[in-house]
């Protein structure tokens, strides 16, 4: 079992969320549902902002160390969510001063870990069952992976990352946002261990960015091409809700009502 001295989550919050602006604050402190807050000894209902979902999942799936990248104008997520103290974790920010890519934002946490096995998500969307970290991480490692994904269904592809695995739940290849395609999992989230953190950095290294935005998925096929063991945990029923358009947005809104 591929076991590392402890585990650690990123998330990337440095985009400007251009499908919603303009917008007053980070679209990661949007709230949608509810929490119960004890307010002087009384237990009451409180705005929950969305990614707060993501954060509190990849603590109870074991994160104690976690790492968001801010971009320009995101400081107030920093002031929300300060040292991760009232959550029960750790958190540090990093800083992306270009916006050029997923990739680049995580090759920024490199320095910081070492060995560390990672869970990765997205912060302005809702992942469900919410145990779905804990059972990735948990495949991950009975499967000696290098690099695991986790898999929704959808039925809007041109929006996501789609994947195609085999009957024994090898990845074989992924495509990004296709108009057609015969895929009908998506890759929501993820776990990798400090193999698949080095091999970001080398394809970085390899491919010089000239301006065209290089995908996370780039960074997967390339893992594939090199022959890791690269995996994927199917949710069959779970959901993967995004509010980055107005549609999605209110659509979260209607489902965490009171």
């Amino acid at each position: 079992m591929n076991m590392s001295k402890s585990t650690v989550a990123i998330i990337p919050a440095a985009g400007r969320g251009s499908r919603l602006s303009p917008f007053p604050f980070p679209k990661e402190l949007f709230p949608i549902g509810y929490q119960d807050v004890d307010i002087n000894g009384h237990i009451e209902k409180r705005p929950k902002v969305v990614s707060q979902y993501l954060i509190e999942n990849m603590i109870a799936a074991g994160a104690d160390r976690i790492y968001i990248i801010l971009g320009e104008g995101k400081s107030d997520i920093m002031t929300y969510y300060g040292d991760g103290k009232r959550f029960g974790t750790n958190i540090s920010y990093l800083y992306q001063e270009e916006l050029r890519g997923m990739p680049s934002a995580i090759d920024l946490v490199r320095p910081w870990i070492s060995g560390d096995t990672v869970l990765f998500g997205m912060p302005d969307t809702i992942i469900e069952p919410k145990n779905a970290f804990s059972e990735l991480r948990k495949f991950h490692g009975s499967e000696d992976a290098v690099l695991t994904l986790g898999l929704f269904p959808t039925d809007n592809p041109s929006k996501f990352g789609m994947v195609e695995t085999d009957e024994a739940n090898n990845i074989t290849y992924t495509i990004d946002k296709p108009q057609n395609t015969h895929l009908e999992n998506m890759w929501g989230c993820a776990c990798w261990s400090q193999e698949f953190t080095n091999l970001i950095h080398q394809f970085l290294v390899k491919n010089e960015y000239e301006g065209k935005e290089i995908v996370l998925g780039d960074v997967f096929d390339y893992a594939i091409e090199n022959k890791l063991k690269v995996k994927g945990l199917t949710f069959k029923d779970g959901k993967y809700i995004d509010i980055g358009t107005t549609s999605e947005l209110d659509q979260a809104l209607k489902q965490f009502h009171l």
